[in-house]
Order: structure tokens, then C-alpha cells, then sequence
């Protein structure tokens, strides 16, 4: 094993312990109190987590390193969700802009060329003979509309056009938050393969002391047995733990936009406490803001108000006044066999304005009407879903914030326990074994810390998120918490 990079360097100390007892045992198993055990690193795991990035290997490819800023960045550049929101957002626009255009008038020009031989219709009625060619050139300006309906289509168009905006803001809010979680599973997988490579490793060595212990007469066939029971139990475990590794990898891979068969690994061994939401927001604070500031309630509202726009516009197309309007400006030009007249200047205007009753108006304004309350019920039934989000969400966060000092406190313990059988164990107070147990308990120690502090990072995005408040920077500069994350000086100014 290369030990020469830091997290190598890192593991292999980690393992010098124990590998340097058990040849020191094997070759002195009578005189315990002789094996010296040398201390490995037990101060927990808030200097950093067991790292397996050095010794996991790819699934197909390559492997590649990645932080959260990293992670964060590539999904709001290369998500797919997000850019189809976008693409949403200039379908929107466009119907937008489409339906303020229908209220200019249009420009049809033309050319018309006309012959008729034979006979034709006099203004009084007879049938005349008629051999004649006419060449009409114009410029046709027509508008046709009904004011009423023409503008409350235009606003429910641009309140469409605002929801789809907001929804893209939560769509990239969503986008960001899965990597975020999917980036700190990846994260608590390799902590996984770390402790679970530690465990076989250690499974190996008791494994190889009962053969040892066998073979001198100073153990059963039966320990030996429970020893390899225990070592191929160990070797599930990490088999499992490889695997959940690479689906964690591929979760993000996916979220990220990026190929699938690389497979992606924490750049960092280590794992601190994110807080991006102030202790001191109260829960009635947090309803308020994200009341105002989730995007997809504020997405809701606004497609409310294009269904009440509907309703109108419904309304005004079958009562309201249909105007049309049209002038045509060219010039005609006619040939009769023998004779021809030259182009003459022709001006042709047109007004109208009346009204189109149907009873069809009354079924489309009740389902434009039914239409409007489905969406204003969608509105509460999403107030409700935000509200219990935010409950949930900061429940989640103040238990795993709970439970994070008594993980320490237990990493602590059992780096105490270890400590203390170390020292009985060279004094001969206490078996190898003894000291294995005692390792391993500390291995699931850190590990239950590394899952409290992970938990609660993620019970923080989640949070953020259910504000409304989360963004790239929120995410990635949690130092800078005045500015970046949610505070009650931060809360609008209708909620302080």
C-alpha cells in the first residue's frame, strides 16, 4: 500500500497497531505482558472521518474526486431538471409576448392577378360578356379582437409567465438540495467502507491469533470456527458496504448529469458540523418566511391568478365586443382584349363591431370558474405542505443537533476504553482480544458520530431548503452565516 498521500498515510497508521501486535503475539504467546501495542489515533472524528478514497477502487473507469462546492456547482450548470425549467421558462415567455402581440394589428401583403372570359355578372345582375385580366397589388392592415378578452388573456399569460419563473427558482432549489444529500450519502458510504474495512481487518487478525491460539493447545476448534464465522460475516459487511459506495456514487453521478460509470469519492476525509439556519429563528418565523419566500407556494399563487384571469377572459369572449377593422392600400390594373387601363391608386377601408352570442359562454365560464378554485385549493393544499415541511424539517434538525454531543461523548468513551485496555494489555492484565473488541467498538463510535454529524448537515439543507432561502452559496459558505444564511435581522419586513 502506498502510504505516502494523506489519507493513505492516515489508514496505514491506523492499521500499524494492529498488525505490529499480532506478529509481536504470534512470536511471544506466552508473555503477553511483553507486546507492546502501539496507540493508534482515537481522538474521534472531529479532526476527520475514516477515509476509504484511497483504497476503494473505481467500479468501470476512473475515480474521481469531488467536494460539496464542487457538486453544487456542476448541478446548477448541468442538471437536467433545471434546464428544463429553463426551456419552460422560454415557452412561457413566448406565449406571453404572443398574446400582447395579438392586439397589433397585421400586415398582409399581397399580389392578386384575375382573369375571367366568357361572361360575368353586371352590377345589376345580367350576364354580360367578359374577357378581361386584373392585376391587384395591395397592402391589407386588419385587426380583428375583442378588447375584454385580449387583455385578460395578456395578464394570465405573464402570470404564467411569473410562475413558471418561480417554479424555475424552486427547481434549482431542488436540484441544488439533492446534491447536497446525495453528496453527504456519499459521504457517510465511505465512511461505512471504512469502518467496515477496519472490522475485517481485524477479523483477519483474530482469525490468524485463534488458529495460532488452536494449533498451541490454548484454544477450541470451536473458537477457531467462530473466528472464520466472524471473519466471512466481516467480508459481507464490506462487500455490502463497496456496493452501497457505488449506488451513492451513481445517485450523485445522475443528479449531476455526469457519467455514471466514473465513480465520484469525497475529496475530503473530513466532516464538520454545517450550521445554515441561526439557533435563535423561531419556528413562528420560519412559517413566516417561508410563507414569503418559498418559490414554489409564491409559483402556485401566481397560477392561481392566471386562472382567475381565465375566468375573465372566458367571460368577455362571449359578451364583449368584437371589433374588426381593416384598410387596404395598392393599386389595380385591368386589360380588356384591345384595350388596357393603366395602375391606378385603390384605397379600401373596413369597420365593424358587434357581438358573437353563443351559449357555450356559460359552460366555459363555469369550467374556467371551476378551473380557478382548483387552483386556489392547490394554493392552501401546498401552504399546508410547506408548513409541515418547515416543522419537519427543524424537528429533525434540533434532534440530530441533540444527538451529536452524546455520539462524541461516546467516541470519547470508547477512545478511553481502548486506551485503558491497551495499558492492561501490556501489562498482561488483559487478552489481544480484548484489545480487538475495543477497537471495533470505537470504529462503530466514530461511525454513529460521522451518521449524527452527516444527518444533521443534511437536516440543515433541508431546512434551508424548506425556507425557501437555499442557494449555491448558502450551501458552500456556511461561515458566512449573517449574510448567506437565515436569520430573524434576514426575515422579510411584512414578518419582523
Amino acid at each position: 500500500m502506498n502510504c505516502t498521500d494523506r489519507s493513505s498515510a492516515w489508514f496505514c497508521a491506523a492499521r500499524l497497531p494492529t498488525a505490529l501486535a499480532g506478529l509481536i503475539l504470534a512470536a511471544c504467546a506466552s508473555a503477553p505482558s511483553e507486546a507492546p501495542v502501539e496507540p493508534r489515533d482515537a481522538s474521534g472524528l472531529g479532526g476527520g472521518t475514516p477515509s476509504a478514497a484511497a483504497t476503494i477502487q473505481p467500479m468501470y473507469r476512473e475515480l474521481m474526486a469531488i467536494d460539496l462546492a464542487s457538486a453544487v456547482g456542476v448541478a446548477a450548470a448541468q442538471n437536467l431538471e433545471i434546464r428544463q425549467a429553463r426551456e419552460r421558462v422560454a415557452a412561457a415567455r413566448g406565449r406571453y409576448e404572443s398574446s400582447v402581440e395579438s392586439a397589433v394589428p397585421s400586415l398582409s401583403p399581397g399580389v392578386a392577378l384575375n382573369h375571367v372570359s366568357g361572361v360575368n355578372r353586371s352590377d345589376i345582375g345580367q350576364l354580360v360578356p367578359a374577357d378581361f385580366t386584373t392585376l391587384n397589388p395591395a397592402l391589407l392592415v386588419q385587426l380583428l379582437l375583442n378588447p375584454g378578452r385580449v387583455i385578460y388573456d395578456a395578464i394570465a399569460a405573464k402570470k404564467r409567465l411569473v410562475g413558471t419563473e418561480q417554479q424555475e427558482q424552486f427547481v434549482v432549489m431542488e436540484a441544488l438540495r439533492q446534491a447536497a444529500q446525495h453528496y453527504y450519502e456519499l459521504v457517510m458510504a465511505q465512511a461505512r467502507v471504512s469502518v467496515a474495512r477496519e472490522a475485517m481487518a481485524e477479523a483477519k487478525e483474530l482469525s490468524r491469533l485463534t488458529e495460532l491460539r488452536r494449533k498451541a493447545g490454548t484454544a477450541l476448534p470451536a473458537d477457531e470456527a467462530r473466528a472464520h464465522a466472524s471473519l466471512a460475516g466481516r467480508q459481507q459487511d464490506l462487500t455490502v458496504a463497496i456496493n452501497a459506495f457505488y449506488q451513492a456514487s451513481i445517485a450523485l453521478a445522475l443528479t449531476l448529469h455526469l457519467d455514471s460509470t466514473i465513480t465520484l469519492a469525497p475529496k475530503s476525509d473530513q466532516i464538520t458540523q454545517a450550521k445554515l439556519v441561526a439557533d435563535d429563528l423561531g419556528i413562528d418565523q420560519m412559517l413566516n418566511i417561508a410563507v414569503e419566500q418559498r418559490p414554489d407556494l409564491r409559483s402556485v399563487r401566481s397560477f392561481a391568478a392566471a386562472s382567475g384571469a381565465d375566468a375573465h377572459s372566458a367571460l368577455w369572449g362571449g359578451i364583449g365586443p368584437q371589433i374588426q377593422t381593416s384598410y387596404q392600400f395598392g393599386g389595380i390594373r385591368s386589360q380588356i382584349p384591345g384595350q388596357s387601363f393603366d395602375m391606378q391608386e385603390q384605397r379600401i377601408a373596413y369597420a365593424s363591431v358587434g357581438l358573437n352570442l353563443s351559449l357555450a359562454t356559460l359552460g366555459g365560464v363555469k369550467t374556467a370558474n371551476a378551473v380557478e378554485r382548483q387552483a386556489l385549493l392547490d394554493a392552501e393544499r401546498r401552504l399546508d405542505a410547506v408548513r409541515a415541511d418547515v416543522v419537519s424539517s427543524q424537528q429533525e434538525s434540533a434532534t440530530q443537533a441533540q444527538l451529536i454531543p452524546a455520539a462524541q461523548q461516546q467516541v470519547d468513551a470508547a477512545s478511553e476504553a481502548l486506551r485503558l485496555v491497551r495499558a492492561n494489555f501490556q501489562v498482561g492484565n488483559a487478552l489481544f482480544l480484548d484489545v480487538l473488541q475495543s477497537e471495533d467498538a470505537l470504529s462503530e463510535a466514530r461511525l454513529r458520530y460521522v451518521s449524527a454529524v452527516v444527518s444533521y448537515n443534511r437536516a440543515q439543507v433541508n431546512l434551508l431548503a424548506a425556507l425557501g432561502r437555499l442557494d449555491a452559496r448558502s450551501l458552500t459558505t456556511p461561515a458566512a452565516m449573517p449574510s448567506t444564511s437565515v436569520t430573524p435581522d434576514t426575515a422579510p419586513a411584512s414578518n419582523r
